[in-house]
């Protein structure tokens, strides 16, 4: 995957909010399976490309068809969570995922973001 992990967050949170909303509407649909196997639909694409955030880290995803869409939340899927290697297929849901992701991102902003900003703040400070 290569993309920026705040934008496969981002990604997962809307397929997430996207299958809650179908399983409330749909009593018929059992919002376990769908966190399994999620409804990707032209209501998430759009919400997905239109995001402020996927326009700043990844514009190349703004024309994503929904085809394209589907076939990146199946490799998100079939990718599972690096290092899970025991966990199991079935466990393997949009939940997991984003929490995945999630640590994944604080990772990120708290070993390297935010100590590069705190030297290009000490930088710019007269001394």
């Amino acid at each position: 995957m290569e993309y920026p992990s705040n934008v496969i967050l981002l990604l997962l949170q809307l397929l997430l909010q996207r299958q809650q909303t179908l399983a409330h509407h749909d009593k018929s649909l059992d919002l376990t399976q769908l966190l399994r196997e999620p409804i990707i639909d032209k209501e998430v694409l759009a919400q997905f490309q239109n995001h402020k955030l996927v326009k700043m880290y990844s514009p190349e995803l703004c024309n994503l068809h929904l085809r394209a869409l589907r076939g990146l939340v199946t490799d998100l899927f079939t990718y599972g969570i690096p290092g899970a290697e025991g966990l199991d297929a079935q466990e393997t849901n949009v939940i997991t995922l984003a929490n995945y992701y999630y640590n994944k991102r604080l990772a990120e902003l708290t070993l390297t973001q935010l100590p590069e900003l705190r030297q290009e703040i000490k930088s710019l400070l007269p001394e």
